[in-house]
Formats: structure tokens, C-alpha cells, sequence
């Protein structure tokens, strides 16, 4: 057999039976195994194991060894004491314990090892023969049984090989590695393409080329100091029609210089409407509210906490993310920025939070974007207009329109024409499945570094293995997230993962100055996203989410520069440093990491 042949099939082998896998995917299918085990039919159980394995994506190998503990030897004894529990339980009338006993034992004489698939037909039917009065109180001590020794040999075995896995890592390093607050240094590799044939190039990075539009300017704004000025001056300056959408909208400094501007907008007469999330604003005071309505701008609130009785907890699930504005239905602004003190410059009073936004001059975009608010506002609840007339609206705060003045002058990070742009979005299932899609195929035509910055970075398992693979090919992939994150539980879950992406390759980096809450990419100096999507499951199956993917070198080398400067003023994590910390540290974002799909 060549050589070649039999390292494939080795690595297929490795991958079936998950041989390195990370503690939770062999707790899970140790779990599946004793699922499987709990079920008295020997001919099934293994079968039964690999199948319920590969439901949860657990380790094949590790659900096998459930068959250590029941098996053809064994399982009538297991039978009887699963009857014994169920009938306990059971609410009718049961076999007596020796009757139940008697037709059990007699089962074992169905089984020949020399004819198994006659066997299998001999004891499916002796089954059937026993009855209600035995089949019953069986079957629910089967669940009862199964269903508890599954929970606790999940819970005992993720404890147990967490603590081992932290245990063994830290032995290592004592044996000999030393702990570095910092790799080598980062560094990307030179360009080797034709910078002449941009349009072409950029295509080969793109999902659906003929969703794309033109916009005419896109201008990069790093963080609240570069966004909020030009916001704020569209707002001022728009003639026919402010929409806007915020996950977070506060009523501190910064939250009155925006209803000051919406405010000032519909006293000219024009067309106003915010939109917020319920539990993203939750404690918005309701002055707030009215000295907006009083100015004539319409307001509606997405899914407040107290509709969730008509709706369902369900709703709770699902929040307005989004964060857009679009301006006389040609000014357009997206990216990751709410609209509060955290994301304004310390020197302003805020808390220098590092996020990017983006603003468009594209009557395309701004139309799709503009549809993206059309779809959500009929679904929130609307705030009813005042009762008063238009004499006695609120007037304008002095101080709001020379805020406006003074943080209009402020630099844009970098700006480009004639851009080519995708709107992103995930408002039903097909567009979620999209926006994955799209990374992923970026990911895969990666020739020279992928650049993220990422707030809550979670991936699951395809982008994981996307980026491991691009490692391979040759490509620099480097991933900034929060040290200090204001979600600590999505941060524990977060460096979960730390381990197996460090050990495929990818460079990690914590932000140290403040909280990182871009949801930012670039690759090869082609490709860009600004969104409001993180890496998680959150961002993917359940927020409603939006961004824009541009195609432009000029915005993407800006945007490289951006990282790799963030990247200077970050910690490195590396696979010593991060195996080096304690056990029950590993533990905690072990069990952070099971509740991902709800953070």
C-alpha cells in the first residue's frame, strides 16, 4: 500500500475516532456511550453508541468505552434493576418482581452467538411477548436510568479530563517551558499581487458577486472619537429623512448630543424615527422618550421586556443588534458602535471603548440598509404621539449644536471611492446561513494573513477548522480579542477555545487599554467587514445583525494598519501562557463553554 494511501487513511482514522479532541467533545461521547449502555439490547448498543456520538459530535472512541459497563453478560441484570426503578415509578399496575425476574432471565436463552441476525429477530420478538405490565415500568426505568447516569457521567467527565488536561499542560510547563507574555514578533508577508488588476483579484474573495452595489465614498471612522462627529453632522445636516437603529442607546452625555440632533432634525421639519432594543436599553428613562416624541420624532422600542408575556420568552432571545443610520436615504452609517459615553474618548469623558464604524455615500446601500428598518419597526411597539401641538415641542439645546460644530471637524480614518459593497444582514434563516458562508469562503481563498478583531469571539467548529486549514496553507492569522471584557461569561467561554486554536497555529492577542467591541475583518488587503456580527452563536442564529462587506484596497490596507497597530499594544497569548494557568480556571471556561449558544 503506498505511503501516501496509508497516511491519508491514518488521518481518516484520527479524525473518526476524534483522537485529540478537547475535553467537552469526549464528555459528551463517553455520555452518549452510557446513553446507549442504559438500553438492554446487546446487539443495538454499539451501534446505539456510534450513532448517538455522532448526534451530539462527540468522540467515537470515548463512546465505546460505555460498553465496558454493559454488554451481553450483562445487560439482563441491568434489565431487571431498570424494572425494579420504573416500576417504582410507573403509575399502573406492574409485574411482580420475581414474575418480572423469571421472564427476563428467560430472554437469555433467545441470544446464540452463532446465528446473531436470527438472534436479533428471536429477541425483538421475546421482548414484545412480555407485556405492558413489564414493557412499561421497563421502558421509563430505561429513560429514568439513562437519562441520569447520562447527566451525571457528562458532568463527572468533563471535571474530570478538564483537570486533567489543565494538570498535564501545567506539568509540561514546569518540566521545562516558561510562560512569555509575548511571542515572536507579528509580521505579514509582502504582497505578491498585481495591484494593477484590483477589480478581478477582489472577486475571487467574493460570495455572491451579484448582490454587490457601488457605493460612491466609504470613509473608515476608528472608534467614537472619528464616528460620532460625522453622525452627528449628517443628522444636522439632513434635509428629508433621519432613520435610525441602536442596540444601546444611553441618556448620558453622549445619548443627549444624538436626541439633541434628531431633535433639532424634526424641528426643521424632517422626517425622524429611532428605533432601540428592549433589554440593550433597558433603564432608559422615559423623559428621555418624551423630550423626543415632543419633538416630533417618532419612536419605537424592539421587543421590550414588558411584552414578553404576549410573546413568549422567546423573544427574549431574540434582540435587535443592529446598529444603523441612514441619512436623506443616501448617507448611510454601520459598524459596531452604540450610542453612549463608553464608546466616546476619555479626553471627552468616555471611556475610549475600541470599535470601528463605517460611513457610506450610496443611495443602494442605504436603500438595503433602510430596508432592514422597514422590516423591524412594524414588529416593535411604537411610542404614541403626544397629545400637545406642535407650538410646544421642546426647543434644542444650545449646547447640543455647538457639540455638533465642535466634533464635526474630527479625521476619518481613511476613505476611498467607487467602492464595491455587499450589505450583510441575517434577518431569516437563508441570510444567516449567508453571512457564515461568506466568511467562510473568504477564509478559504486567504493566500497572505486573515486579520479579526472580534469582541465575542466564539466560532464554531467550521470557522475553527477554516482557519486551521488556512495556517496550513502558509497564512498569517492573527485574532485580537478584549482582555477585559464586560462580559466576563463570554470571555471565560471564549478562551475555551484558546487551546486548540494556538495549538493549529493562530496568534491570539488580548487588548489591554480598554474594552476591544470591534466586529472588524480583513484579509489580503482586499477583503473588509464592518458589522455588528460577532464570531459567536448569539450573532449568528439569534440577534438580528447587519454590516457591510467592502471590496477596496485602500480601506483594506487602512483597516490592516488599524489591527496591526492594536496588535503592538496587546498581550500575545501563547500555548505556554495559556496552559500555564490553573485548573480550576480551565474549569470554569470549560462549563462557561457548554452555555455558548444562549451567551
Amino acid at each position: 500500500m503506498p505511503s501516501r494511501f496509508r497516511n491519508r487513511l491514518r488521518r481518516a482514522f484520527r479524525r473518526l475516532l476524534g483522537t485529540g479532541d478537547p475535553p467537552e467533545r469526549v464528555a459528551r461521547g463517553l455520555a452518549a456511550g452510557i446513553l446507549a449502555a442504559a438500553f438492554p439490547l446487546p446487539g443495538l448498543q454499539v451501534p446505539l453508541s456510534l450513532l448517538f456520538a455522532w448526534l451530539v459530535r462527540g468522540n467515537k472512541l470515548a463512546a465505546l468505552a460505555g460498553q465496558t459497563v454493559s454488554n451481553a453478560f450483562t445487560a439482563l441484570p441491568l434489565a431487571y434493576a431498570q424494572f425494579r426503578v420504573g416500576s417504582v415509578l410507573w403509575p399502573g399496575s406492574a409485574t411482580n418482581a420475581e414474575q418480572a425476574r423469571c421472564l427476563l432471565w428467560s430472554i437469555r436463552e433467545c441470544w446464540s452467538w452463532s446465528a446473531p441476525l436470527e438472534s436479533l429477530g428471536n429477541l425483538g420478538a421475546a421482548w414484545l411477548s412480555l407485556g405492558g405490565q413489564v414493557l412499561g415500568p421497563l421502558a421509563l426505568g430505561v429513560f429514568v436510568t439513562g437519562a441520569g447516569a447520562t447527566v451525571l457521567s457528562y458532568a463527572a467527565s468533563l471535571t474530570a479530563l478538564t483537570v486533567f488536561h489543565a494538570y498535564r499542560l501545567r506539568r509540561k510547563v514546569e518540566r521545562g517551558l516558561r510562560p512569555q507574555a509575548h511571542g515572536e514578533r507579528f509580521v505579514l508577508p509582502e504582497s505578491g499581487v498585481d495591484e494593477t488588476d484590483d477589480k478581478a483579484s477582489a472577486m475571487r474573495y467574493a460570495l455572491y458577486p451579484d448582490t454587490y452595489v457601488q457605493a460612491q465614498s466609504v470613509k473608515l471612522l476608528v472608534d467614537g472619537r472619528q464616528a460620532f462627529p460625522e453622525m452627528l453632522a449628517a443628522i444636522s445636516n439632513a434635509e428629508k429623512s433621519v432613520d435610525m437603529e441602536t442596540y444601546i442607546l444611553r441618556s448620558d452625555r453622549t445619548g443627549r448630543h444624538f436626541a439633541d440632533a434628531l431633535a433639532g432634525a424634526a424641528s426643521r421639519g424632517v422626517k425622524v424615527r429611532l428605533l432601540y432594543d428592549g433589554v440593550g436599553c433597558l433603564g432608559l428613562p422615559q423623559e428621555y422618550i418624551d423630550g423626543l416624541l415632543s419633538s416630533g420624532v417618532r419612536v419605537a422600542v424592539f421587543r421590550p421586556l414588558r411584552s414578553l408575556w404576549l410573546k413568549g420568552l422567546g423573544a427574549l432571545n431574540r434582540r435587535d443588534h443592529r446598529k444603523i443610520l441612514v441619512v436623506d436615504e443616501s448617507i448611510a452609517f454601520t459598524g459596531g458602535l452604540n450610542i453612549g459615553d463608553e464608546y466616546a474618548a476619555k479626553e471627552d469623558g468616555g471611556e475610549g471603548w475600541r470599535d470601528t464604524h463605517c460611513r457610506l455615500e450610496s443611495p443602494e446601500v442605504a436603500r438595503q440598509l433602510l430596508a432592514l428598518i422597514e422590516v423591524a419597526w412594524p414588529r416593535a411597539d411604537e411610542f404614541p404621539a403626544p397629545a400637545e401641538a406642535p407650538e410646544t415641542r421642546i426647543a434644542v439645546r444650545e449646547s447640543g449644536g455647538q457639540a455638533i460644530a465642535k466634533a464635526a471637524s474630527g479625521p476619518c480614518a481613511a476613505a476611498s471611492t467607487d467602492v464595491p459593497v455587499q450589505v450583510l444582514n441575517n434577518r431569516d434563516l437563508f441570510k444567516r446561513i449567508r453571512v457564515r458562508q461568506t466568511y467562510l469562503r473568504a477564509i478559504k481563498r486567504a493566500r497572505r494573513y486573515i486579520l479579526l478583531e472580534n469582541a465575542y469571539f466564539i466560532p464554531d467548529r467550521r470557522i475553527r477548522r477554516a482557519l486551521r486549514n488556512a495556517v496550513r496553507r502558509g497564512v498569517v492569522v492573527g485574532v485580537v480579542v478584549p482582555m477585559y471584557s464586560d462580559l466576563p461569561i463570554v470571555a471565560l467561554a471564549s478562551r475555551a477555545l484558546y487551546g486548540e486554536l494556538l495549538a493549529s497555529g493562530v496568534r491570539l492577542f488580548e487588548y489591554p487599554v480598554s474594552m476591544l467591541h470591534c466586529k472588524a475583518a480583513v484579509i489580503d488587503d482586499v477583503w473588509v467587514v464592518v458589522s455588528s456580527y460577532n464570531l459567536d452563536h448569539r450573532s449568528l442564529l439569534h440577534n438580528l445583525e447587519a454590516g457591510v462587506l467592502l471590496l477596496d484596497r485602500t480601506l483594506a490596507q487602512a483597516m490592516r494598519e488599524q489591527i496591526v497597530t492594536d496588535i503592538e499594544r496587546c498581550r500575545e497569548v501563547t500555548f505556554e501562557l495559556h496552559a500555564a494557568r490553573a485548573w480550576n480556571r480551565a474549569l470554569t471556561e470549560a462549563l462557561a463553554y457548554q452555555l455558548r449558544y444562549w451567551l
